[in-house]
């Protein structure tokens, strides 16, 4: 049988590196297990040398559209991209004659990492069957071996972690981690894009019928990437490890939708302005550009729905809801919601905020709906 040259690699912000062969006993960053890249690499090649090299070609006919035979791969490249507590991601890069496609494969080796990673193949093929909508990965396949389970999915090719930092002076700006040049600093302008568009991209796949929505997400994990070029600014979404109601709120408990979207929007305002600095360090809070660029994109999301209900368009009871609120009553409505990040490395961060927070909440309302 066929099988096409595998080269290893580890991605770098400036550029991929070759793997060390005396470090291969490290340990994996992150990982609560401590297993060494030796056998983290040694569980991909073993992937790829069994019948996981056939799933692979047939993701790449989907792909194509076409059937690709295992001839055509002659080289893949396997790159380790970032470590997490409960995923390894790497890249896949398969060499064709006449193209190279790529592909991200989650790598998890913890009982809880591999429980995640089977729920998350499940909910993204759910929410891609049930959405129509093209922010989250394509998924393929999902293998449990001995070692380790695997998820292959699409790689957003061109798209980069964001976070927020801090400059030499101390002031915040949000820093685009593009993998083979370094950081690149953001101007507000393309910062607020970034987050008005993610804002969006998870209202439009709320459900308005039975209020699912993806969650939890958290800039921290990286979940949210972004492409930034002189063309433009895009985002896209890499996983979806939840879709349900949140807050317990039940169709079959008659619970009014304006209610239950109102709470979704309060929980966005507040979540798309939590990250940890650097990605790594500590919680950080954004600043108030990125509410504003939070609501816009939500009011955005709202208006791209195909067929929104009566209560969404203006005039309507839920716009009517949300403008009417008080900053006290925006305060009085979030304290059952910050309840539930009670215990969480977010609550001291949220706490010492709201109350600005609800004040920038009420007036860009104001400003906007009026």
């Amino acid at each position: 049988m066929h099988t096409p040259v595998v080269k290893y690699l580890v991605s770098a912000p400036l550029g991929d590196v070759p793997v060390d062969s005396t470090k291969l006993d490290l340990p994996l960053e992150c990982d609560p297990s401590q297993t060494p890249y030796r056998t983290y690499f040694q569980s991909i090649k073993n992937l790829i040398e069994g019948d996981g090299l056939d799933l692979l070609r047939k993701a790449a006919g989907k792909r194509f559209g076409r059937k690709v035979d295992i001839n055509e791969i002659t080289e893949i490249v396997v790159r380790s991209e970032k470590h997490g507590t409960l995923y390894h991601p790497a890249s896949l890069e398969l060499v064709l004659e006449e193209v190279r496609l790529k592909f991200g494969v989650n790598v998890a080796f913890s009982e809880a990492g591999r429980n995640w990673l089977e729920k998350e193949f499940s909910v993204i093929q759910k929410i891609n069957t049930r959405c129509k909508l093209p922010y989250l990965p394509e998924v393929y396949f999902f293998r449990e071996e001995e070692q380790a389970s695997f998820l292959l999915e699409d790689w957003f090719n061109g798209y980069n972690e964001f976070h927020i930092s801090a400059t030499e002076k101390g002031s915040q700006v949000t820093r685009l981690w593009e993998f083979g040049r370094g950081y690149r600093d953001l101007s507000t302008a393309q910062s607020s894009e970034i987050f008005r568009q993610a804002s969006r991209i998870l209202t439009l796949y709320y459900d308005l019928d039975d209020f699912s929505q993806i969650y939890p997400w958290h800039h921290a994990a990286g979940d949210f990437v972004a492409r930034v070029e002189h063309s433009g600014i895009d985002v896209r979404l890499t996983t979806a490890r939840g879709y349900d109601p949140y807050m317990a709120f039940q169709k079959e408990d008659t619970i009014n939708p304006s209610i239950a979207l109102f709470y979704f929007f309060l929980n966005l305002a507040v979540r798309m302005r939590l990250d940890r600095l650097d990605g790594i360090g500590d919680i950080v809070w954004a600043e108030d550009f990125c509410l504003e660029a939070s609501v816009k994109g939500f009011l955005d999301g709202l208006r791209l729905k195909e067929e929104p209900e009566d209560h969404l368009r203006p005039g309507g009871e839920f716009l009517d809801l949300i403008k009417a609120f008080r900053p006290e009553d925006l305060m009085t409505a979030y304290d059952p919601l910050i309840d539930l990040y009670n215990g969480t490395g977010d609550y001291p961060v949220l706490a010492a905020n709201m109350e600005r927070h609800v004040e920038s909440l009420h007036a860009i309302l104001q400003n906007f709906l009026s």
